[in-house]
């Protein structure tokens, strides 16, 4: 059988003082935790399983001549430094690049009219007050309503409430409604009315307890700030200097790491139970694509579950049906983007930038549009742009029963409105990920809390993903690192 591995490892002799460790899931979160694992424990010996045909999970490059798309994340933040630390550890740096110069900005649909997003509003923080007033965003009473912020006093409880709930209070409903709502859906695909503000943006709810409110606190910062945090504020809509992508897409970087990895990998292979034995060890038995046959695995000292939390709990509804149960109550959306080509003297020049993101209120079917090529360079020849559109999520479940030519449409529609283009695209395609966004809702926070409860009582199982501390690259590096380390703490000490 091919398990498409650089080992054959279970026909090997067992050693009982060698750690057996299985991961399953091979997206950033099972690359990253193999990836430290086999530098905290370098003679373990380490398994990772993916159902996919490849590593990265919704990370993925193609390339189709001329083109260079992603089909899922396109870069990664590097003001949380997980990430980059880890491609400095693999000595890639050199590989990666920043955004380009040009066209520095993110962008707004204000009645049907595309408008820059103030300098230095950074998710939901004003940092520059002189950017606001000029800014076409917002009406005279929206600017003014924002700047009072100041004088709005901090909230004392201490519960969670829902970035509609927390931006409406601080920054009026305007602010929300104009800014906040459509750039918290363009990153999160979620509903602001349900969001979780402690888990999604906990950075604001610490800076209203600390400094009493958003203004306050950007006035704190600029006190004694540090290098990347002037080019925060001086940024538009986002802080391009703090973002990194690969020069030949994220699929090479998480197929490096794979390259990089002691352990041994096995694509194709789907986990359809996982038991644990009465000594605490665990047993999977995996299908293997294409064919139809089960194929027991034996046991490992260690599982950790890389996946999203539905899968993990489908998984664990037999051997931990209470862990599962809550691991269920983490919904997820689906979304869909369309990739397009279009020629770049179509284009209004007022509409070329990084990013559009589009408010509920203005009624479109869109969410967001990125202008690829515009950010990173080698993804589409100079004559053309590449652009992706995203659709659905939890803001527009309803896309989602559309067929793929009607989305396409549907994109091709709002790209001719918003940015100009009226001929069909030289290129098109279409993205699904269905079940692929964890929401983190009111009281998320709590419920991981639960989770992890629970686990204390299952020392040879961990979980871990971006379901539980973030939805970024950076976290999931961050979260993996975490887990890697709690699982050589326990061998390390036994």
């Amino acid at each position: 059988m091919d398990l498409s591995s650089k080992d054959t490892p279970f026909q090997s002799a067992r050693n009982a003082s060698i750690p057996k460790i299985a991961i399953v899931g091979a997206g950033i979160s099972g690359l990253s935790t193999a990836w430290y694992l086999q530098r905290l424990l370098p003679n373990a010996s380490i398994h990772l399983f993916e159902s996919g045909d490849q590593v990265g999970g919704v990370i993925q490059t193609v390339h189709t001549d001329p083109f260079l798309i992603e089909k899922g994340a396109d870069n990664f933040a590097t003001l949380m430094p997980d990430a980059i630390q880890m491609v400095d550890e693999m000595g890639l740096r050199d590989e990666f690049i920043s955004p380009k110069p040009d066209h520095r900005l993110a962008q707004v649909v204000r009645d049907g009219k595309v408008v820059p997003i103030p300098n230095g509003f950074s998710l939901m923080q004003p940092t520059r007050i002189s950017s606001i007033v000029k800014t076409r965003a917002l009406s005279l009473q929206g600017k003014l309503r924002m700047a009072a912020e100041y004088f709005v006093k901090r909230r004392e409880s201490t519960a969670d409430e829902s970035v509609e709930s927390f931006a409406i209070r601080r920054l009026g409903r305007e602010c929300f409604e104009r800014l906040v709502e459509p750039i918290v859906g363009g990153i999160f695909t979620a509903r602001s009315e349900t969001l979780s503000m402690q888990a999604a943006m906990p950075q604001f709810v610490a800076m209203e307890r600390e400094h009493g409110g958003l203004i306050r606190g950007a006035i704190a910062k600029q006190k004694n700030q540090e290098a990347a945090e002037r080019s925060a504020r001086q940024a538009t809509g986002a802080r391009y200097d703090q973002f990194l992508a690969p020069k030949q897409g994220m699929s090479w970087w998480l197929n490096a790491i794979r390259d990089r990895l002691t352990a041994n990998v096995y694509l194709n292979q789907s986990i359809t139970e996982i038991k644990q034995l009465e000594d605490q060890r665990w047993t999977l038995s995996t299908k293997m694509a294409p064919q139809s046959q089960t194929i027991p695995v034996e046991a490992f000292d260690s599982l950790i579950l890389a996946l999203p939390s539905h899968r993990s709990a489908a998984l664990l509804q037999k051997p931990k049906p209470k862990l599962a149960n809550l691991l269920e109550r983490i919904p997820y959306a689906s979304s869909a983007i369309a990739v397009l080509a279009v020629p770049r003297h179509e284009i209004r020049n007022e509409a070329l930038c990084f990013g559009i993101v589009v408010p509920k209120i203005e009624n479109r079917d869109v969410l967001a549009i990125s202008l690829s090529s515009e950010k990173y360079d080698g993804r589409c020849p100079e004559d053309m742009v590449l652009l992706r559109v995203f659709m659905g999520g939890a803001v527009r479940p309803e896309l989602m029963e559309k067929s793929d030519d009607q989305l396409l449409a549907i994109a091709r529609k709002e790209v001719k409105e918003l940015l100009g283009v009226s001929s069909l695209p030289r290129w098109q395609s279409l993205v699904r990920w269905n079940e692929a966004m964890p929401q983190y809702l009111v009281g998320h926070n709590a419920l991981v809390t639960s989770i992890r409860d629970l686990l204390v009582d299952i020392p040879s199982l961990k979980l871990t993903g971006n379901a539980f501390d973030g939805v970024g690259i950076p976290q999931c590096v961050r979260g993996a690192k975490r887990i890697a380390e709690q699982v050589a703490k326990q061998f390390q000490s036994n």
